[in-house]
């Protein structure tokens, strides 16, 4: 079966052939373990972890040293949260946060780690500045004297709302709080500078906007973060150090216990290549506006409810079907070959802005390989649910 796939905010489908390449290639060359042996496939291994470090690393504007590999998103956000957050402290966190961070950080509250949430946008807005206005002032009212941190979802995986980054960094430079930034839904999608967004951590996974395999994710670390003060997240064999009973002391040997994955690794390089060639930003507006191509058709049908129909700023449409449960109407669209998502998303802090949370809602996400034949496959299929 040809499938019509609109769950690219799930995993990126299909990948450049440059990516499946990639694979292969470092699969039947780069076999050996990488800073574990000096044979010649481990050092193929060690060279292609240096690529896609460097690759990340110049994409973000961040050092190629800092970079931490990791298995996906969700590890890559435990590992920040965990390693940055220190017991009886105080985090901020948006409404609409993943449950790859919600969770991780209800769970340090057996260290005496509390949260409190912090509004992503003004109810109503018309334009950004409101928006902008609106997080930091909730970000103000929230904050307390133990206050260490802020996290902050991006871009919804659900909803079409966008943090802003730069303010929020700003904000957090200015008090001295750490920002970690869930960048799942937007790397390789539109331009993020660490650096100059006083990011601390930068939290994305491979599988997504940067066109690589599932497996593979990575924390980008800001300079300004002292390695030893890390708190490990998995303790192993990092290939330096190996008398020491603790880990090495500095990144990204620190918090890399263990074998990495070259070649998922090495497709996530060529993915970033891929990214880099079309440029993200073209990508994010490809995507932004078949979002916005669906949402004109999906108006003109009475029994679909759009949900946030008037902001159409990424990738993703969420809707409900009158009279039907999410999952049936899913069920209903894959018999017909076409992919999406039901249910929650993994983000009931997000459903419950928009009242979904009890029901849930099915989830459209485009991806740069879409096309407007897509979006009428869909619209099409929905008028005869």
């Amino acid at each position: 079966m040809n499938y019509v796939y609109l769950d690219n905010a799930a995993t990126a489908y299909p990948k450049p052939p440059s990516v499946e390449s990639a694979f292969l290639t470092a699969a039947h060359t780069a076999f050996g373990n990488a800073g574990r042996s000096s044979h010649h496939p481990a050092r193929l291994a060690a060279d292609c972890l240096y690529d896609c470090r460097s690759r990340i690393a110049s994409h973000f504007g961040g050092d190629a040293t800092r970079v931490v590999f990791c298995e996906s998103a969700t590890h890559a956000l435990n590992l920040a949260i965990k390693a940055l957050t220190p017991p009886d402290s105080h985090l901020l966190l948006s409404h609409m946060e993943h449950n790859a961070t919600l969770r991780p950080t209800y769970a340090l509250q057996k260290k005496g780690v509390s949260y409190s949430l912090y509004a992503c946008g003004a109810k109503g807005a018309s334009n950004e500045q409101e928006d902008t206005a609106a997080v930091l002032a909730s970000l103000e009212k929230q904050r307390k004297q133990n206050t260490v941190g802020v996290i902050a979802c991006h871009r919804s995986n659900c909803l079409p709302l966008t943090l802003p980054l730069q303010a929020i960094g700003d904000y957090c430079h200015k008090n001295g709080l750490f920002f970690i930034v869930d960048a799942a839904q937007s790397a390789g999608t539109c331009r993020i500078d660490l650096e100059r967004y006083h990011i601390t951590a930068l939290c994305a996974p491979g599988h997504k906007g940067l066109m690589g395999f599932r497996g593979t994710g990575f924390v980008l670390f800001g300079k300004a973060v002292k390695d030893e003060a890390l708190q490990t997240l998995l303790e192993g064999g990092s290939g330096s150090d190996s008398l020491a009973l603790t880990m090495p002391s500095l990144l990204p040997e620190r918090l890399e216990a263990g074998t990495r994955p070259i070649e998922v690794i090495a497709a996530l390089a060529e993915g970033i290549r891929f990214v880099e060639g079309v440029g993200c930003e073209s990508i994010g507006e490809k995507e932004a506006y078949l979002s916005a191509y669906l949402k004109d058709r999906l108006k003109r049908l009475k029994h679909i409810r759009l949900l946030m129909p008037h902001r159409t700023s990424h990738a993703t449409v969420l809707f409900q079907v009158d009279g039907k449960s999410p999952s049936a109407v899913a069920e209903a669209l894959s018999d017909g070959g076409i992919c999406l998502r039901d249910g929650l998303h993994c983000a009931p802090l997000a459903h419950r802005l928009v009242g979904s949370e009890k029901t849930g809602a099915l989830r459209a996400s485009f991806g740069y390989f879409n096309t407007e034949r897509d979006a009428d496959a869909l619209v099409y299929a929905l008028k005869h649910q």
